[in-house]
């Protein structure tokens, strides 16, 4: 057991570990705002709770670098989301007091309520913020937990950023009445004497009613003890007397036990105070002014600024996103037009089929999503959009590399799924003008979903991808022997190399492919036996992807030749910056020369 807890020396620690904080975060960049907003919140857990043997699950991971600080990660705190360094989200293979890794939000209140039943003798807390709390994920968690899982604590960390504004003064009154002894007693007390008879059980129903208005009354958004929770609360979340207090009686009761917690996301850096979105997550910036170094023009501002000139034109096209609205540009639409930009918070598989409904009512739908979240929707993009064949357009934002977020965030698979989906056209724009061409194509396309991919970072022209057209690739250079096609980004980066295969003699003829779906047929059976060595290149994952459909189609019709697909060859991509990973994965640079000579080579053989 621990002793007294220090709040004296805790309150000077969290001043310490705010300044740590936002050092380390101005450098690196990172997820800021919701730190510097559970730092006494985490100190609480760690002192009232005996992490590992107790487990603590944040969700998301986004939330835990204070956590990280306090389990022996300090010292290497300054390599945060760097190569080999510290990661961005809960990750079990960096510390025993990671139980699961986040970097989804919805899964921790699942895993927590899993590794509760598998761990009786330990305590196991789920923090969770208000946002991801409302995803469909936490909510089917919710109502499975019920009152089944004893030693689990769910701790609602509300930092107004989702949940409305009227729990005040006369609900942390009420809060903080609930969770006193007298109230928990005398609670138990009028139960027990109450269902010993008909009369006291129906007497008992009334003054459980009565209890359940009260709260929701001051507390219209908690969780209500419907769903089996005792529920303690509302605790200030930079009140340390408060917190501790709290967290010690919940270790003493028998669960599951839901808390909420209020708190200021991006206290105490008055930058991210005032402007807690750009916070969030951002890139290193100046910590004197909160200044961000401008890296140029991104894809997601190109979408964006298209999309705004959309919606000046046609009072038909509607913008969704799933809770990032400004990460995919649309910020600009959503002040010019609010009421035709839906952000349906985390909740994508709601955010797709809502879109479906929109696009068979004769509406244009754009429905912008990360490529890694976008995955929480497949079931819906099968079953709402492609079996309607409905013309959704779907953005496909930070598709590929996506860098220092790691592992859970890569966007790697989004072509192999796609791809997997009957009635998709997919497509990825190899520069900034050809997506504006796709998007103005897409507007009037009624055959069907497209799927449109870009990657992260800055925006870029290539000269020779004018003028789109759906199922057709392009020649950008003319050689002979090689082939090289390349999709979306992989086309730059081929370019890029162009001098050191030609100094090597292994120069040829370069393809731009946006369109992944449908292949330029007419190509390949035209073109294809002309060449010794074909390369596919793309930014994704090669099982199931752009290579993976042309080797399948090559085999259908019998054209004999040989293809080399350079690709991902692993669905496990840590974090690190976007140009040190597509250089160690071989998709930039000398390595992607290196790769390609030895599969000349190989083929030789």
């Amino acid at each position: 057991m621990k002793g007294r807890i220090d709040i004296d020396r805790l309150k000077n620690e969290s001043s310490k570990i705010r300044e740590l904080l936002i050092e380390t975060i101005s450098k690196t960049g990172g997820h800021l705002a919701p730190n510097l907003g559970v730092v006494e919140l985490t100190q609480a857990l760690h002192e009232v709770f005996q992490s590992p043997k107790d487990k603590i699950l944040f969700d998301v991971g986004h939330q835990s670098y204070v956590h990280k600080l306090l389990t022996g990660r300090k010292e290497n705190f300054s390599s945060l989301r760097q190569k080999n360094g510290i990661g961005p989200f809960m990750d079990p293979r960096e510390s025993e007091h990671d139980p699961f890794i986040t970097g989804h939000a919805g899964s921790a209140l699942s895993a927590g309520a899993g590794i509760a039943m598998a761990n009786p003798e330990s305590k196991v807390v789920v923090v969770i913020g208000d946002a991801s709390i409302s995803n469909g994920h936490s909510m089917e968690a919710l109502n499975n937990i019920g009152g089944k899982i004893k030693n689990l604590v769910v701790i609602l960390n509300d930092n107004e950023m989702s949940i409305g504004k009227n729990v005040g003064s006369l609900s942390r009154f009420f809060g903080k009445l609930i969770a006193s002894d007298l109230y928990l007693n005398m609670r138990n007390d009028i139960k027990g004497v109450m269902n010993k008879g008909k009369i006291g059980k129906k007497v008992n129903r009334v003054l459980e009613r009565m209890e359940v208005s009260v709260k929701q009354f001051f507390l219209p958004l908690s969780i209500s003890e419907a769903l089996g929770f005792t529920f303690l609360g509302v605790v200030d979340g930079h009140n340390l007397d408060e917190l501790v207090e709290v967290l010690e009686k919940a270790k003493t009761l028998e669960g599951p036990i839901f808390i909420h917690v209020k708190t200021q996301k991006g206290k105490g850096y008055h930058f991210a105070e005032e402007n807690k979105e750009k916070f969030h997550g951002i890139a290193p910036f100046d910590v004197a002014t909160g200044s961000v170094k401008s890296s140029g023009k991104s894809f997601s501002k190109v979408f964006g600024d298209t999309m705004v000139e959309f919606g000046k034109e046609d009072e038909d096209v509607y913008c969704i996103s799933a809770g990032m609205i400004k990460g995919t540009g649309l910020g600009e639409f959503q002040e010019a037009f609010p009421e035709r930009c839906i952000d349906v918070g985390i909740s994508e598989g709601h955010g797709v089929s809502f879109a479906g409904g929109l696009g068979i009512s004769g509406k244009k739908p754009y429905v912008a999503i990360y490529s890694t979240f976008l995955q929480r929707a497949y079931g819906q993009l099968i079953h709402d959009i492609s079996i309607q064949k409905l013309p959704v357009k779907f953005i496909v934002d930070r598709a590929g590399i996506v860098g220092e977020d790691g592992k859970t965030h890569q966007g790697i698979y989004d072509i192999g799924m796609f791809l997997q989906i009957p009635n998709f056209a997919v497509i990825a724009p190899s520069s900034a003008q050809e997506l504006e061409e796709v998007l103005k194509f897409s507007k009037e396309y009624k055959k069907g979903p497209i799927a449109i991919r870009f990657p992260r970072g800055s925006a870029y022209e290539i000269p020779g991808t004018e003028n789109f057209q759906l199922g057709k690739w392009k020649t950008i250079r003319e050689k002979n022997k090689n082939l090289y096609i390349g999709t979306g980004s992989m086309l730059k980066e081929i370019l890029n190399v162009e001098e050191e295969l030609k100094r090597r003699g292994l120069e040829g003829t370069i393809i731009g492919a946006s369109t992944i779906k449908p292949l330029d047929e007419e190509f390949i059976l035209s073109q294809f036996k002309k060449y010794e060595n074909i390369f596919i290149l793309e930014e994704g994952y090669r099982y199931g992807g752009f290579g993976n459909s042309i080797l399948d189609y090559i085999n259908r019709e019998n054209i004999d030749c040989k293809i080399n697909i350079i690709a991902l060859d692993t669905g496990y991509i840590p974090h690190g910056t976007r140009d040190e990973l597509l250089r160690e994965y071989g998709l930039r640079g000398e390595k992607l020369v290196d790769r390609i000579e030895g599969s000349i080579n190989a083929n030789k053989k």
